[in-house]
């Protein structure tokens, strides 16, 4: 596991050391370097959109890791190199999904692990034994009662389409289109512990969005126990970055940070206790 980042001239987070946990929730409100965070610890690096490309191509960017057995990794390297490097070994797979993605048609091709957009969901299903999607069905009618069955459909010589049965009738079948925004978000985080291979690392930008918040303690449980793994399998460590305040509900108050941006000078700071981000709370709840 990887106990703490530390990040110096990589987008917004100038000189920023993060704590991790098993699982991480970082809140803040808009342009405080949540999605940078979650860029960072990505496999393959980029500097595209960096705002310090455009200022000083000479500026190095420093990234350093600490594991939990005491082992630092830490890179220092010129800002024009950082898109050709990888972070060793250590896989990492980020998740903003999109919920166009998820209704699209999947090739027919075999395909084990979740895009990051979740483009290739009915691919990823498909390729699940049959206990496990058995499993997975369950979960998922047991969160949403109306769903009876999912099923895939071929929809062209090489494409493929997730259906939904519905429950109280089992000769209808609904399409992607046709069914609500959570089926789909709740099928993607349900085949996650089911991937091959699992990454070390899984990081998540807003997972609540299109999800009710009476499912959004069922999403952080889902992802608590893919962090704590499984006998004969792996814990992944996750990373979330949120707007939602009922989703810190569901967190405990080790698991938050808070990242907000000094008035002074842009930097951005990092708090680590529940009563600052329900502080933040309180403030982004005030009227403009």
């Amino acid at each position: 596991m990887i106990r703490s980042v530390r990040f110096e001239n990589f987008r917004c987070l100038r000189e920023v050391e993060l704590a991790l946990t098993p699982l991480t929730v970082l809140v803040g409100s808009s342009g405080t370097g949540k999605t940078s965070v979650l860029e960072g610890m990505q496999s393959r690096l980029s500097c595209e959109h960096s705002d310090y490309w455009r200022l000083d191509t000479t500026l190095q960017i420093s990234l350093q890791w600490t594991f939990s057995n005491g082992n630092q990794v830490r890179r220092v390297l010129p800002i024009s190199e950082l898109d050709s490097w990888s972070m060793l070994s250590h896989s990492v797979q980020g998740l903003t999904l999109e919920l166009a993605a998820l209704r699209s048609d999947s090739p027919l091709s075999r395909t084990t692990v979740l895009s990051s957009t979740g483009d290739n969901l009915a691919g990823v299903f498909a390729s699940l034994m049959p206990h496990e999607r058995e499993a997975v069905v369950e979960q998922l009618r047991r969160l949403l009662p109306h769903v009876g069955d999912v099923g895939l459909q071929q929809t062209g010589p090489r494409a493929q389409q997730l259906r939904f049965r519905d429950r109280w009738q089992p000769n209808l079948w609904f399409t992607p289109w046709q069914v609500a925004d959570s089926v789909l978000l709740l099928l993607a985080f349900l085949v996650l512990p089911y991937q091959m291979p699992l990454p070390d690392v899984l990081t998540l930008d807003e997972p609540e969005r299109g999800l009710p918040p009476r499912l959004l303690g069922e999403v952080v449980g889902l992802l608590r126990r893919l962090s704590i793994g499984a006998p004969g399998v792996p814990p992944v460590q996750v990373l979330i970055a949120t707007h939602s305040f009922e989703l810190l509900e569901h967190v405990q108050q080790e698991e938050v940070r808070l990242l907000s941006r000094s008035p002074e000078d842009g930097s951005v700071r990092v708090g680590s206790t529940m009563q600052e981000a329900q502080g933040w709370r309180g403030r982004s709840s005030e009227p403009s």
